[in-house]
């Protein structure tokens, strides 16, 4: 699976980290474990590392989006980790519009996106 989850109930953080093509299946795999952990925690921190993003299914994307306008009230902040040129000005332009922190890191700099995301006052 090109896809991992992990989450630190003590600090109210989930991770994903995609590397390859992203399937249904992975986004199954990851929403109900996700969707417990907010339910749990009523507001979390995210970090999504993107390793490599060769692309994904095209029947996920009503999932996802379901998934997502449900969820980003609860999402207080957002670190995007990857060296995908093109992400982070994406993940900026949504960093927009939605009410989370949102930073982006480089993959060399997944610590620091980590500190940032544990860190109390963000």
């Amino acid at each position: 699976m090109p896809t991992t989850y992990h989450e630190d109930d003590s600090t109210g953080t989930a991770e994903i980290t995609v590397s390859g093509r992203v399937t249904q299946d992975d986004f199954d795999a990851i929403a109900s474990p996700l969707q417990d952990f907010i339910d749990r925690h009523g507001t979390i921190r995210l970090i999504e590392v993107i390793e490599s993003l060769t692309g994904f299914d095209a029947s996920m994307i009503w999932s996802g989006l379901k998934f997502d306008i449900r969820n980003i009230p609860h999402i207080s902040h957002v670190a995007v980790v990857t060296d995908i040129g093109w992400l982070s000005p994406v993940s900026r332009a949504a960093g927009a519009v939605i009410s989370c922190k949102l930073r982006t890191f480089p993959m060399a700099d997944l610590d620091a996106a980590r500190d940032w995301i544990r860190a109390p006052d963000g």
